[in-house]
């Protein structure tokens, strides 16, 4: 999300503004590079079909990823273009507030790693099977559809960012550059699953690192001393670092992308040293990123509105280094979009596979899932934008609904299947009233949705003893009966 997060990851058209004295051989220069990123990609997730001999490899990389690998994909997908662009343009307004985006990150990362012996104790796949085992199968089916439905929506904005891009940078008609770009994430996505995903997140990773700590610090030697509105100010009140904190903390802390890298870690261990190596980079990354914004409102104050890094760029560096902030996003863009993307489509998989460990054409399904999704995702960039406002309601839902009872369940706490589900249903209610009224209402809803979710939650534990976990894989009787 996740990038990771619980807003969408959408580039506006403000944010792309062409390279200024762009020329036609600039431009095949461009396109010539994007073509070699694009086959790269993609043969890298052709080389890692070989990797895939069963689901085990193909869903979590056969749970034996190194730390390096795991933390290199977790950073990939966290640092999204949302991620980037909002902490940047949060800065641009707020001052150091803007590091506070990447921090509740980290805050929530850290959370995770004292819950990762009770993930790792559940060999799963995802976050609704997880669910599933404490609350039922119609727990995991319900969870799975708002999942897949808001990430379908997430993917369709990343190609609407990605297209604008790419046309900025190569000339490449938008229609093109989108069918290209969901060509590539299919292909590769499909063909080596997890191996691909977590191969290529690592090389898109170094486009990032390299593009933003590289402009940092070219920036930071010319001006090291910058004003700006400190962290809690008027313009970023305590009540505003709470809210964030539950709003943006939370996806972090119960995130199904964030949970799709941890499963792939080859023994606990490895998924807690994952994780401490990716909070040891967003420490320092929400500082860089909080500079950039405002070294823009100090030296380019017409900047705004998700073109403050652009218009730095523009304005400051040579055009390599332009080309290499462009990569950069784009990078972004497609590290979240390969973790979204396999999440919904292996979601999506369980409505006609449930047992998607132990039956051998599940793989198959869900590489159609995949195709079908990025091609759904790829019309609606293509051809219908309005309802991309639909679908990204249901992230709302989804963190209303599902953060609280799963880490109530990871964290070993009594309560019952009854109670658990009405806190989903309480909690996902308010966090999508909260999200249609908008502003300080809005603000005051989403809260809301947490507080009543825990209230139900300690009214369960007082009355009836835990569930159990079951910590057996779901059957095709299990479906049919409706039983957990």
């Amino acid at each position: 999300m996740t990038g990771y997060s619980a807003a969408a990851i959408i580039l506006s058209p403000a944010a792309l503004l062409p390279i200024c004295g762009c020329s036609n051989r600039d431009e095949s220069s461009a396109s010539l590079l994007f073509f070699i990123y694009l086959a790269v990609v993609v043969l890298i997730g052709l080389r890692c079909t070989r990797n895939v001999r069963n689901a085990d490899d193909f869903y979590v990389a056969g749970r034996r990823a190194g730390a390096l690998n795991v933390a290199g994909s977790l950073l990939a997908t966290v640092l999204g273009s949302s991620a980037i662009l909002g902490s940047v343009d949060f800065a641009y307004v707020k001052g150091w507030a803007g590091a506070w985006f990447m921090l509740c990150g980290a805050l929530g990362l850290t959370a995770l790693f004292f819950m990762t012996k009770a993930l790792a104790s559940f060999r799963v796949y995802s976050l609704p099977e997880l669910l599933g085992k404490f609350y039922g199968p119609r727990v995991r089916r319900v969870s799975s559809g708002v999942i897949a439905l808001a990430w379908l929506g997430v993917i369709g904005a990343q190609l609407i960012g990605a297209g604008m891009i790419t046309g900025t940078i190569c000339g490449i008609p938008y229609r093109s550059a989108v069918a290209l770009i969901a060509l590539a994430l299919a292909v590769y996505t499909a063909t080596g699953g997890q191996f691909s995903i977590i191969r290529t997140d690592l090389f898109q990773l170094a486009f990032v690192l390299t593009g933003i700590v590289g402009m940092f610090v070219m920036l930071f030697f010319r001006h090291p001393k910058l004003e700006a509105l400190p962290m809690i100010s008027a313009k970023f009140t305590l009540s505003d670092l709470a809210v964030m904190i539950v709003a943006y903390s939370s996806t972090y802390l119960v995130g199904p992308d964030i949970y799709s890298r941890l499963f792939c870690a080859r023994d606990l261990s490895t998924a807690r040293r994952s994780l401490l190596v990716a909070v040891a980079v967003l420490v320092p990354m929400a500082f860089i990123l909080a500079y950039l914004g405002i070294y823009g409102a100090n030296f380019h104050r017409a900047a705004g509105g998700g073109n403050v890094l652009f218009a730095i760029a523009n304005a400051e560096f040579s055009r390599p280094m332009t080309l290499l902030l462009y990569f950069t996003i784009l990078s972004a863009i497609m590290s979240s979009a390969d973790t979204t993307l396999f999440t919904a489509s292996a979601l999506l998989s369980q409505f006609f596979v449930p047992d998607i460990g132990g039956n051998a054409r599940s793989i198959r399904v869900t590489r159609i899932c995949v195709v079908c999704i990025a091609g759904t995702a790829c019309g609606i960039a293509l051809f219908n934008k309005s309802i991309l406002d639909v679908l990204l309601f249901a992230l709302s839902i989804y963190s209303g609904a599902f953060v609280l009872p799963t880490a109530w369940v990871l964290l070993g706490l009594p309560s019952s299947r009854k109670h658990g589900v009405c806190a989903m249903i309480v909690g996902g209610s308010l966090a999508l009233a909260g999200k249609a009224v908008g502003g300080n209402i809005g603000n005051m809803l989403v809260l809301a949705a947490f507080a009543s979710g825990l209230l139900i939650l300690l009214a369960g534990k007082r009355k009836t003893p835990h569930v159990r976990a079951d910590r057996r894989r779901p059957t095709a009787s299990d479906e049919k009966s409706g039983g957990g």
